[in-house]
């Protein structure tokens, strides 16, 4: 797997970006179809049940995907071996999945009594699940991005964005029900993945490389499990702080926390991209000693994404006239609130590339340390401000929390770099 680093990660950067872009396109006209189908109050719900999934998932299921894309580059590049070590982390998921939708059904046993999730029914619980999940799934993603097909994802993913708007405006004409709207973000999710495992299926498995060295599967199980350990200490950022919103608010004030949240990944998007690629070139130049590569590497992301993410959060700010209405006219009364997220996004798109490069620098422990405590700090900052100032409250202390880890990061990784 021999690659030019600079150039492969900016190509595979470019295709990510293209999906995200579609992606946030589409959902940009989904997000008023949705919310006028289902009102704010159960769109909230919505967000309620499928954070209770993710939740589910992420505790139990070993991201062991995560593993192979730190240890294959540069040693692995035998098609039959990844096709049975993407098998493998296949079992992981499904069985966190089968867990996640028994955690979802549990909450609507009529004695809990539970009122952010008495919208919906045990079938619109299954979709809800799948809606979530599917998307998450990372074994069959980390097949074209360890064989460097990502323009295969980019098909998929369009195509599965594009189905799934053209299935929500015949909802919103023919059958107007949370059930359908349910249905339309699951089930392009489910035909995007059977595609993508169909085609790795049938791909010729051919015989092993003579330059492959033996995989360590202890040490692929073992990325896996921090990465996991990873996941579940940020699950307070990604999802529990929606349940707390839910549950110390309202379903309604969750579904304006969340499209505040998903203005974010939008801004997002465009650095993002580099994030996931970043992943595999920096360990493929720390796997083959050139570890001055890879510092260099790091510096140049940031001096790309700082300008770009400035850009971008700046303009969705002072367009927001524009887009709002189209969004939701509601939104028009949290301006405050879009400024703090807009800020938010622009540091921690800014400085994506830092949390990278410490986990391929074999800083396993020590990010699950900064992870854990940093979260942890994030949680007692989100209830006492969500407490004292609601919404505004709750992204001050998601700004604070962005903005404390990235310095963290930078800092440790600048002496990494002294100490070598």
């Amino acid at each position: 797997m021999s690659r030019k680093s600079g150039s492969n990660l900016l190509k595979n950067s470019v295709l990510s970006f293209l999906l995200n872009v579609s992606s946030t396109a589409i959902g940009f006209f989904a997000i008023p179809i949705t919310l006028k189908i289902m009102g704010i109050e159960l769109y909230g719900s919505f967000i309620f049940m499928q954070s209770v999934a993710m939740i589910a998932f992420t505790l139990v299921t070993v991201q062991y995907w995560q593993g192979l894309l730190v240890e294959l580059p540069g040693k692995i590049s035998s098609v039959a071996v990844l096709k049975q070590q993407i098998g493998r982390s296949l079992l992981f998921e499904l069985a966190g999945m089968a867990t996640a939708l028994l955690a979802v059904l549990a909450l609507m046993v009529p004695a809990l009594h539970i009122s952010q999730v008495s919208g919906f029914g045990p079938l619109d619980a299954v979709f809800i699940v799948l809606s979530m999940l599917l998307p998450s799934l990372g074994s069959l993603v980390a097949f074209y991005r360890l064989t460097n097909k990502y323009q295969v994802l980019l098909m998929a993913g369009v195509s599965a964005n594009l189905l799934r708007l053209v299935m929500l405006y015949g909802a919103a004409h023919w059958s107007p029900t949370p059930s359908s709207v349910i249905v339309c973000y699951a089930l392009p999710e489910l035909c995007r993945l059977t595609y993508l495992g169909l085609l790795i299926y049938r791909k010729p498995a051919g015989p092993v490389e003579p330059s492959d060295a033996p995989l360590d599967q202890r040490a692929v199980l073992s990325t896996g499990k921090w990465s996991t350990l990873l996941a579940v200490a940020d699950l307070p950022v990604a999802y529990i702080d929606k349940v707390l919103v839910g549950v110390a608010l309202s379903p309604e004030a969750l579904g304006v926390y969340n499209i505040l949240k998903r203005l974010y990944a939008i801004i997002s998007m465009a650095t993002a991209p580099v994030y996931t690629n970043s992943i595999p070139e920096f360990s493929h130049k720390l796997n083959v000693g050139d570890r001055a590569g890879a510092f260099a590497l790091w510096r140049k992301t940031i001096l790309i994404l700082l300008p770009v993410a400035t850009l971008i959060g700046l303009t969705a700010f002072l367009c927001r006239p524009i887009w709002v209405p189209i969004i939701y006219r509601g939104l028009a009364q949290y301006d405050l609130e879009l400024f703090i997220m807009m800020l938010t996004a622009v540091i921690g798109g800014s400085f994506i590339t830092t949390h990278a490069f410490y986990w391929a620098l074999g800083k396993k422990k020590a990010t699950s340390v900064v992870t854990v405590c940093s979260n942890l700090l994030y949680m007692a900052e989100l209830l006492v401000l969500s407490h004292y100032f609601g919404i505004t409250g709750a992204i001050s202390a998601f700004l604070l929390h962005v903005s404390l880890v990235v310095v963290i990061k930078v800092i440790l990784v600048l002496k990494e770099k002294a100490v070598k």
